[in-house]
């Protein structure tokens, strides 16, 4: 995928760029928006986009300062096209100067002309990649979406162990430096003139989380997780756990992002909010609380908060995934339609006819869709393609008030989802053996574990290194080795250093056990094969 930042002071016009294409035609990913030059500069830091779709005339910095920043300090990448209100020629000729792909002004812009540039755009990033002259871009993926999943796992207690979350979190850049933080599920309700699915509603949806998230930006360690298409949670910093230290602060925070949401778009957004935890690992807990009391937020039609002292232990508990999670999870690994068949019937049969365990029931089966959603790579269709007849799709489930339905959208979902995922079996394991070969091949410089890759990708290392055996024909460690030893070869052809740089660069220990690996490959040392290269040319 491409990556895209827009940058534009005018909210409406972010959010028009966003819309007046359908950005996935284009094989491209939009990773962020900024509203000043300053912040444009921080994203492409951070997020190293491919093409900045940026307006000249933006506060702090202007369009063509950061252009110019960006020229000197990451070379011909990322490509600009430039925006402005303005068709002076001098404003074009400096973003000429600039190399700017294109130059287009806001009055005249139509998906014709937006669809022209990226064209371009993406055509001349083709030839850099081609010229390998920028190398780090290998390096970059869906972060929003890695992200997305993270938290999705991190809030349904899906992480095997603590030290496989810190490994997810610290590859995937999340940081929580606050004292303590909290979860706020949110619900986007309305408004009646939008259809109760299709692409309207999609539109309407994915702009408010987007605008929810411009609006929070100003909180840093703020994140919004979509947790599907009318419902996302909110990741707050909070200055410790007790609730007169961060509710004031939290609640004016919500209010006025529901206010900037309703005023766009014309959409009410309720949510509840969970109490704080100090060890960001225990989130899960305060996004359970929030989950319990979702129901009396849309009852009242705003912004709820848990109170421990009044829900306590009275409060019936949610059903915990604590003994299946292991089970299902492999179940969804191994793509094994049997067992996963047999464990959520096990959960049909305890909750039918049992209208008093509505709550557990419906957070069980909410459950089992965020794992259906998170684990598989496109969960998320398959979930759709399941419930396509549906008026909400697979949405339907919040709707739900009563038991019987409940069970009845479990059944259909178990159902569906074991006999897609029957068919698609072989297909889905080699794409999985395709990521970790990708993730390999982006991470040379590092000392790469079968346990370390394992947890990456959310997989146990005996699974991993069975299914890449099968699949490739060639175990882990070989691949790893193979593929270095490679890039070495590489390195040394294009004179990228001498021996001991290279192996610093392809993250070995020493040289000395660098020189050992390649002979045990090569047949020859190092030095050997460099001279061997030096007498052919």
């Amino acid at each position: 995928m491409i990556k895209l930042l827009i940058a534009d002071d005018e909210a409406l016009v972010c959010i028009g760029l966003q819309s007046m294409l359908k950005w996935e035609d284009y094989h491209i990913e939009i990773v962020g928006v900024a509203h000043n030059g300053a912040q444009a500069e921080e994203m492409i830091e951070a997020l190293r986009p491919d093409i900045v779709l940026s307006d000249i005339k933006m506060p702090v910095k202007s369009g063509l300062e950061v252009a110019a920043s960006a020229r000197e300090r990451y070379g011909r990448l990322p490509l600009f096209i430039m925006l402005t209100s303005y068709e002076e020629f001098e404003y074009a000729r400096s973003a000429i100067e600039l190399q700017a792909v294109d130059y287009l002004v806001k009055l005249d812009l139509t998906p014709q002309s937006l669809g022209e540039s990226i064209r371009k755009a993406a055509s001349l990033l083709r030839d850099y990649r081609t010229m390998e002259t920028y190398p780090e871009l290998l390096q970059r993926g869906n972060l929003q979406a890695q992200r997305d999943k993270f938290f999705i796992r991190l809030f349904n207690h899906l992480f095997e162990s603590k030290s496989q979350y810190a490994l997810q979190k610290e590859d995937l850049g999340i940081e929580f430096p606050a004292p303590a933080y909290l979860v706020c599920t949110c619900r986007i309700l309305g408004p009646d003139t939008v259809p109760s699915r299709g692409d309207k509603l999609v539109a309407l949806c994915a702009s408010t989380v987007q605008m929810a998230k411009d609006t929070l930006s100003t909180v840093s360690d703020c994140y919004v997780t979509s947790l599907d298409l009318r419902n996302f949670a909110i990741t707050l910093p909070a200055l410790g756990t007790a609730p007169d230290t961060w509710m004031p602060e939290v609640q004016k925070l919500l209010a006025d992002m529901a206010g900037v949401l309703h005023n766009y778009f014309n959409v009410t957004v309720i949510g509840a909010a969970g109490f704080a935890v100090e060890d960001p690992y225990q989130l899960r807990d305060s996004y359970w609380a929030a989950r319990k009391i979702l129901p009396a937020a849309v009852k009242e039609q705003s912004f709820v908060f848990y109170d421990q002292a009044e829900h306590g232990d009275a409060e019936q508990p949610l059903f915990d995934f604590t003994e299946l999670r292991a089970e299902i999870r492999r179940a969804f690994e191994e793509l094994d339609t049997h067992a996963l068949h047999s464990v959520i019937s096990s959960m049909i049969n305890s909750f039918d006819e049992r209208p008093d365990l509505l709550v557990p029931a419906m957070d069980a089966a909410c459950s089992v869709l965020y794992m259906a959603t998170s684990l598989l790579t496109d969960g998320e269709d398959i979930v759709e393609s399941i419930f396509e007849h549906e008026p909400e799709v697979y949405r339907a489930l919040y709707q739900m008030k009563s038991i019987d339905g409940i069970v009845s959208w479990l059944v259909c979902f178990r159902d569906g989802y074991c006999e897609m995922l029957a068919s698609r079996k072989t297909s889905y394991k080699e794409q999985v053996v395709r990521n970790v070969q990708a993730y390999i091949r982006r991470n040379l410089d590092t000392k790469l574990s079968l346990n370390q890759v394992a947890d990456v990708f959310n997989f146990s290392p005996n699974y991993l290194s069975h299914l890449f055996s099968r699949i490739a024909k060639v175990n882990f460690v070989e691949y790893v080795t193979n593929t270095k030893i490679a890039a070495a070869k590489d390195m040394m052809l294009r004179g990228e250093g001498r021996i001991y740089e290279i192996s610093q660069k392809l993250g070995y220990e020493s040289a000395f056990y660098f020189s050992k690996v390649f002979k045990k490959v090569e047949g020859v040392s190092p030095r050997e094969y460099m001279q061997r290269m030096e007498s052919v040319r």
